[in-house]
């Protein structure tokens, strides 16, 4: 009998299994060392097929910094900190900065999620809200698709002059990938459009 470590949550749990019946596939060693503040600014300063934001935003403007919620393992404290900093160096105030956690239709975060995925500090200085799917309040009717489904989302992404996505980006089973496109579907969806998108992966 052989051994290996599966992930679960933040730790791993031993898996014992019989080696004439199981074979483990294993990859090429990554380099899998966290992003450094450097690394991240980096990427910011020369993003992948956009203009920088110094190009893009202008004293005055707005921004919505859209991030994942605790659901999600991503290093929001890390790039949310650097990406506010930058964007109040580039002229915009933090009254006019807002931070949403694309829930989808998790539940809200608590406070001390919050702290973590944002770090403390922003939590004590930019406007953070949970977006909530069956709030009708926060939501934005735009019309339907050819298919009949619902484009209902947060009214904050037509509030503001810059809309900007973080997280990680990886393998989804029916959406292709995760990140991007989905902060936005189902993240700040309405509960009736991902009940509609999710509905037409089955079709």
């Amino acid at each position: 009998m052989a051994q290996i470590e599966l992930g679960k949550g933040r730790s791993t749990v031993p898996f014992i299994y019989d080696e004439s019946r199981f074979e483990v596939l294993t990859r090429e060693a990554l380099d899998e060392r966290p992003l450094s503040d450097p690394d991240i600014n980096a990427a910011i300063d020369l993003p992948i097929d956009s203009q920088p934001l110094e190009e893009i935003v202008s004293p005055g403007e707005s921004a919505l910094v859209v991030v994942s919620d605790a659901t999600r393992a991503t290093a929001s404290a890390q790039i949310t900190n650097l990406l506010v900093r930058r964007l109040i160096e580039l002229g915009v105030a933090p009254y006019d900065l807002r931070i949403i956690i694309a829930t989808g239709i998790h539940r809200p975060t608590t406070i001390e999620e919050k702290r973590e995925l944002l770090t403390p500090f922003i939590v004590q200085r930019i406007r953070i809200v949970d977006h909530n799917p069956h709030d009708l309040g926060q939501l934005a009717h735009l019309g339907e698709t050819e298919r009949g489904t619902p484009i209902e989302v947060n009214r904050a992404l037509l509030d503001h002059s810059h809309i900007i996505l973080t997280g990680g980006i990886g393998f989804h089973y029916f959406a292709g990938f995760t990140g991007g496109r989905k902060s936005i579907c189902p993240g700040l969806a309405s509960a009736r459009t991902i009940a509609a998108t999710h509905l037409q992966a089955l079709d």
